[in-house]
């Protein structure tokens, strides 16, 4: 639990110390094995034929979610062989009947879901090597199992489904990556393909894998984002769209196997766009192993012969330097700097952040280095630390010079510093503050640099690495982008991050649909790729070794084991993120000068404020200044600054108007921007839903909250849905009335209603949850993978006001908590929440949990209003105003893994413990 210490000599000269204990992240692999990007041009056989079968299946509205029929089509070479209606093993006699007769009068095949398996999965899609498609595929693949187990190996975490009880046919392995991609192939069977011969000359035939492309994962690296196979259909233009119908869970009839059959139609004619669209990208990776934007920048590396930092193993690898590196590593820069209270702002964000800063970095130069040399620049640094000035990184030639990192003791150097700043969360947060310490840290030299310019105070470095690019490689292609003469690019030639984006400018004004296929290839080779750890949980310890600060490789047995991934460079990877709290820092810095404030940043973006007693013109001039400062680093063509206003600035219908815009930010992530009505009531422009997406919409669109104006633009252009924009109205209709501590949470009547998350049953860990439910159920009847659970939220704490969330200020700390004991709400997944609360039980011990254990919409909102910045001073609860850096005491330092807090990955309440490797070790460099 944090401290606040004072020293009695220092106590007139320093602020308060708060004592904390940071953690660093540390670089872990393995040495006796080959690194993944060893193996970049690794090429597997590709066995794929023209065969293609494209299914969807439609289930029960109950809580197994089970099969009642299936729509499948066989196609080859994209010309349809047969259509066939597949049906549940325990289909009514009288929907049975409906669908004999369907098939009869339509010329569609009835077949069993044991014929689907065995004629159409296991003989097309594994034997004759066919393509098997589908929107949102590990739901139904689910679905037609006859059972599922948990997979092993290099699956271990996904599920293994059985399609024949033959142990000499496959069963089917998905795991999930992401909500949007998934790992799917089929199992090895126990038969031995390989010939007594064959095995002899150490010959091996390779495993037939199949092939599964999910139009789902495809759209999402594709188009960006995530799409149902409606907002798929309406995004590509198909002929088929998808129909709507309010007949799932009744009779079996024709309009509904005529829903079922367009949405399979629809779901080839996805595929066939996006085929078609990833054909034009010019690539040589299968489309099958198309899963993110990240696979599509991997995929254009290797089109133009860029090996891998690790291209050679470990060989020529300082483990000390990876050590050094990975220290250094932090996230983008999240702030609220006026908080709780209306500020009147100005809001831009730099124009492809990661991107510039690779151009400006000369990034490009290492990128395509036959290797990475590290030489001693301590006293480069010290020159450069000494002399420069905010107007030195003005200049481009500036920026060249910062490809280094630090070693420092610091001394009040703003920096930033990951810790538990908050004692009652369990979460390491990321915050910029003062940090002092009398264990050397590691940090880029951008970051030291963005501290003289905050402090104007010279940090004192002990050492410095800095870093020299090696010879190009050999092998390196120039290639035509797109497959288009007129996007020609030499990687010898021309810089890659400067080009995409210059490309991308001239298609742009251009009106050339091909802009935003160019901003997909500039966001996925700009940063991600680099900093790719892959972790995979083990289900013994295995031994690892690690470096952290001190440069000394050390062993360590871990179930959760981390590498390196395939482009992984650490280099890279924290050269971009350092810059760009550099940018930031550059813009707080010349916004202080024009005599501004700002209220929040994130990233790419700073919202400026105007202060108190300066003109509104005065404002927007001024913000115009800090805009400008940034137009001499512009890399590109187009002329401007890499500062750009948002549009959000603008009046939403007169183009150019700029319109008055005010903020009202709660933390880093929590902020609404809005206008004001001549009556003075918010419009809000943008909202961020941040805290709040995790639950279910309590109602929707069509059932507004009354006495709630609508939305002068689309909720998408805000961000978030109808209930949250209602709250956000609210909450700053409260601070406009001088009352922010007290917000309506009587708004709706749904609000009264226990809230509800929805999870996807994703991991076996996270089916165990069910396990309760599934007790004594044939597979059929059970809550099955990748079903929705409904998770409602327990009662924490003991709310005195539900209807309006009026907190007492007076009282600091925490509401009170609730003596009950602690439970795990679960329950089957249904749509109506009513259905829900009757069968909630505790993940747990399994018995049953009533409705008043559980917390309403009400009362998981009553303080979110109130949402605390503990990493800054004057960031508790009921705080309002400037938040001011913290004064850090660093009291040890810890060496953690790759940071993935995300709640239910392994099956864990507490994230935060589970999801990130804690090294058994204190750093005392």
């Amino acid at each position: 639990m944090p401290k606040k210490k004072q020293s009695r000599s220092t106590e007139m000269m320093m602020p308060p110390l708060t004592d904390l204990d940071l953690a660093v992240r540390a670089f872990s692999y393995k040495p006796e094995r080959k690194p993944l990007g060893y193996f970049y041009d690794r090429q597997q056989a590709d066995l794929t034929s023209d065969w293609e079968i494209i299914f969807d299946t439609e289930t029960t509205t109950d809580n197994s979610q089970k099969l009642r029929i299936g729509i499948c089509q066989v196609r080859k070479s994209g010309k349809l062989q047969g259509e066939f209606l597949f049906v549940a093993d325990d289909l009514p006699a009288s929907d049975l009947a409906v669908a004999i007769a369907y098939c009869d009068e339509h010329n569609l095949e009835l077949i069993t879901v044991e014929e689907f398996r065995h004629e159409i999965i296991l003989k097309i899609g594994y034997h004759a090597n066919g393509t098997i498609i589908g929107h949102n595929l590990p739901y139904d693949i689910a679905r037609i199992a006859t059972d599922s187990s948990e997979a092993r190996l290099s699956m271990r975490g996904g599920f293994r489904f059985e399609v024949s009880p033959d142990i000499y046919q496959p069963n089917i392995r998905v795991k999930q990556l992401n909500p949007s991609a998934s790992l799917i192939d089929f199992a090895a069977p126990a038969k031995q393909f390989t010939g007594r011969g064959m095995r002899k000359r150490g010959v091996k035939v390779p495993v037939n894998r199949g092939c599964f492309i999910d139009t789902k994962t495809i759209s999402s690296a594709l188009l960006t984002g995530r799409f149902s196979l409606k907002r798929l259909c309406k995004r590509l233009g198909v002929a088929t769209q998808k129909h709507e119908t309010e007949e799932h869970g009744g009779p079996l009839s024709f309009d509904y196997i005529d829903y079922a059959r367009a949405d399979v139609q629809a779901t080839w004619e996805c595929y066939s766009t996006l085929k078609a669209l990833y054909a034009s990208y010019g690539l040589d990776t299968p489309l099958n192993k198309i899963l993110s934007e990240a696979s599509i920048g991997k995929a254009l590396l290797k089109r133009m012969g860029i090996k891998p930092y690790l291209h050679r193993g470990w060989d020529g690898i300082a483990p000390d330097i990876m050590g050094a590196l990975m220290a250094t590593f932090f996230g983008g820069r999240a702030e609220v700097r006026n908080r709780r209270v209306i500020k009147e702002v100005f809001h831009c964000d730099f124009k492809s952040m990661y991107p510039t800063n690779n151009a400006l970095l000369g990034l490009h130069e290492f990128l395509i280095a036959d290797s990475i040399e590290h030489y001693d620049a301590t006293e480069d640094v010290r020159s450069i630390l000494r002399d420069i000035e905010l107007e030195d990184l003005q200049k481009p030639e500036t920026w060249k010079r910062l490809c280094a990192i630090v070693k420092l003791k610091p001394r009040g150097d703003v920096l930033p510093a990951r810790a538990q700043y908050d004692p009652d969360k369990d979460t390491l947060t990321i915050g910029l503050n003062h940090i002092h310490s009398d264990h050397s840290l590691w940090y880029t030299l951008p970051d030291v640099i963005a501290s003289k310019l905050l402090t104007g105070q010279t940090p004192i470095i002990e050492e410095a690495i800095g870093f020299r690019a090696g010879r190009p490689q050999k092998g390196l292609r120039a290639i035509n982008l797109l497959g288009r003469e007129d996007f020609h690019f030499d990687p010898t030639r021309s810089d890659m991050f400067v080009e995409l984006i210059n490309m991308r400018d001239g298609a742009k004004a251009a009106k050339d649909a091909i802009e935003k296929q160019l901003k997909i290839l500039a966001n996925s080779a700009c940063y991600g790729i680099f900093a790719e750890v892959i972790r995979d949980d083990h289900p013994k310890p295995k031994p690892i070794s690690y470096v952290g600060l001190d440069g000394e490789p050390q062993s360590f047995e871990t179930k959760a084991v981390e590498e390196p991934g395939k482009f992984f460079n650490p280099l890279l990877a924290t050269l971009i993120t350092g810059s760009s709290r550099l940018m930031l820092a550059c813009a707080e810095c010349v916004a202080i000068r024009e005599e501004l404030d700002w209220a929040f940043c994130d990233t790419d973006s700073i919202a400026l404020a105007r202060t108190d007693g300066m003109s509104r013109t005065d404002f927007h001039d001024r913000a115009k200044r800090v805009v400008d400062w940034f137009a001499a680093l512009n890399p590109y063509n187009a002329a401007g600054s890499i500062l750009q206003p948002e549009k959000v600035n603008y009046h939403p219908k007169h183009k150019g108007l700029v319109e008055p815009l005010y903020c009202w930010a709660i933390s880093a992530k929590r902020y609404s921007l809005f206008n004001l009505s001549a009556e003075k009531t918010p419009i809000i422009r943008k909202a961020s839903a941040h805290g709040l997406g995790h639950l279910m919409s309590p109602y929707d669109e069509t059932n507004p909250a009354k006495g709630v104006p609508d939305p002068s633009v689309s909720l998408s252009e805000i961000g978030v849905q109808r209930w949250q924009y209602d709250y956000w109205y609210f909450t700053i209709s409260a601070a406009l009335n001088g009352t922010p501590n007290q917000v309506r949470l009587d708004f709706h009547p749904a609000l009264k209603l226990p809230a509800i998350q929805r999870y996807t049953a994703s991991s076996p860990a996270l089916l165990h949850w069910m396990k309760t439910f599934n007790e004594g159920k044939s597979y059929a009847d059970q809550a099955k993978p990748f079903g929705f659970m409904a998770i409602p939220m327990r009662r924490k704490r003991v709310h005195s006001a539900l209807e309006v969330a009026v907190v007492d200020p007076s009282k600091r700390g925490r509401p009170t908590k609730s003596p009950q004991s602690k439970i795990y709400p679960v329950a089957p997944f249904d749509r109506d929440p009513q259905e829900i609360l009757k069968s909630v039980f505790c993940r747990e011990s399994g018995e049953p949990i009533t409705s008043d254990r559980l917390e309403t919409y009400a009362e998981a909102l009553a303080t979110y209003h109130l949402s605390s910045e503990m990493k800054f001073d004057n960031g508790e609860r009921f705080d309002r105003g400037r938040t001011e850096r913290r004064h850090v005491r660093v009291r040890s330092v810890g060496l953690i893994g790759k940071e993935a807090n995300k709640v239910g990955d392994f099956g864990e309440d507490r994230a935060v413990e589970v999801c990130t490797i804690s090294f058994d070790c204190k750093q005392n460099s």
